[in-house]
């Protein structure tokens, strides 16, 4: 060119974007780049920010802002033209991305994945891939029909009618290897801007109904099932995906990890499987009283164990004191579940309810090992099988507005601890 030999190399930067000659995906190179990228900085960001502040102690809108600010620029980089067509090229950014997602929301590896885009309001790495390519394609068809961008789209189209590769061909291939039945792509001369932001909204509404419908799947999640988000002003709405209340609304950090951990799905009930009939009740009841079937209703309802009884105690009054709320004795499953669900997803009784939960965790060996912000020395254990994690956090409890008396789920039975 010019004079000049071009010499043959294994991959080539060109306008910002990586290709490869030897590999079957040829922007392989560009994956590993921006996932290489998004690891430093996440590691000088989020992570250096643990390191400061401790681990665990990040609040999540911070998380979220540092991400969107300066990690998904990377993880997002060029993907409305390479299109995730490659499983193991797109594998590469969507396990980094829920990494730090897990990392952002503070629970653990095995809490599950959908969780993470329904408590953070993010959706997942794919959709947002698959997006950006359909805002790219609204973007070539507004464009006149001598633009040589546009022209290139024409010769995609004949491409793709004749079963040959190209980027059309290539986005109604992603678009139908979504975890969800996805919208489907019609043929460019029944393509119009119109039809494209029908098409964006249509993938955003169906991915959000896969959120949905896979937490209503799992067994393990029983407190999110028909969950509503609450509203500082107004009624409680069905909301799939949105950062949640009390990643906000709970200051005191052991008691929202606590909280985050629970609703997550991060600690093991051993009563919560699809088929308890397969197992013998000796592994399904209650590691603490061995009363009934350990889940997380009976846990925090309805145990007997002395530290259990006693933030439950506390809780009763300060619900009682400051916001005359009356929690009911209860013995059903689903009854237990309820009444947490009702503190937890409410503007105010949030706080009190993540206190009791974090008192809670404490006193069960298995779970206060999974707060990733108690590093302190562990104290040997106590015969109430309590482990101690140095000194506890300040329980707080910011002035909030009273409330009008009332009581959860009708009249009470007798109030007892």
């Amino acid at each position: 060119l010019n004079g000049e030999d071009i010499p043959w190399v294994q991959y080539y930067k060109y306008m910002g974007m990586w290709f490869n000659s030897t590999t079957r995906d040829i922007f392989r190179t560009h994956y590993e780049k921006k996932c290489a990228a998004a690891a430093y900085v996440s590691w000088k960001t989020v992570l250096g920010c643990d390191h400061y502040v401790g681990r665990g102690r990040l609040p999540p809108l911070v998380g979220c802002q540092l991400y969107y600010a300066l990690i998904d620029c990377h993880l997002i980089h060029g993907y409305d033209v390479a299109l995730d067509v490659d499983k193991t090229s797109m594998e590469l950014l969507d396990s980094l991305n829920r990494v730090i997602l897990h990392r952002i929301l503070g629970v653990g590896k095995h809490s599950g994945i959908v969780q993470l885009y329904s408590e953070l309001g993010i959706y997942p790495l794919h959709v947002r891939h698959t997006e950006l390519a359909i805002w790219y394609l609204r973007y070539l068809l507004a464009l006149p029909s001598t633009h040589l961008a546009h022209k290139a789209l024409e010769e995609a189209d004949r491409l793709c009618r004749k079963t040959k590769s190209s980027w059309l061909g290539d986005l109604a291939f992603v678009l139908g290897n979504l975890p969800f039945m996805a919208p489907t792509l019609p043929s460019l001369t029944n393509l119009t801007v119109n039809g494209c932001d029908s098409l964006i909204h249509q993938l955003r509404t169906r991915a959000k109904q896969w959120v949905a419908d896979s937490i209503a799947g799992m067994v393990s999640l029983p407190l999110l099932h028909g969950r509503l988000e609450p509203q500082e002003k107004g009624a409680p709405r069905a909301i799939q995906l949105c950062r949640q209340h009390y990643l906000s609304r709970v200051l005191v950090t052991d008691h929202r990890l606590a909280l985050t951990c629970l609703v997550c799905a991060s600690f093991y009930f051993q009563g919560l499987h699809t088929d308890t009939s397969s197992f013998p009740f000796s592994q399904l009841s209650c590691r603490k009283c061995g009363m009934d079937v350990e889940t997380p209703g009976h846990v925090f309802i309805q145990c007997r164990k002395a530290r259990t009884v006693e933030a439950r105690h506390e809780l009763r009054v300060a619900l009682l004191q400051d916001f005359q709320v009356v929690l009911p004795e209860t013995h059903s499953r689903e009854a237990m579940e309820e009444i947490i669900c009702h503190l937890i997803f409410d503007w105010n009784t949030v706080i009190p309810m993540a206190r009791f939960i974090y008192k809670v965790v404490r006193s069960w060996r298995g779970f206060g090992r999974r707060l990733s912000s108690m590093v302190g020395e562990i104290v040997p254990e106590t015969e109430d099988g309590i482990i101690l994690f140095g000194n506890p956090a300040s329980s707080g409890n910011p002035t909030l507005p009273r409330t009008p008396t009332n009581c959860l789920f009708g009249n009470p039975s007798a109030i007892t601890s």
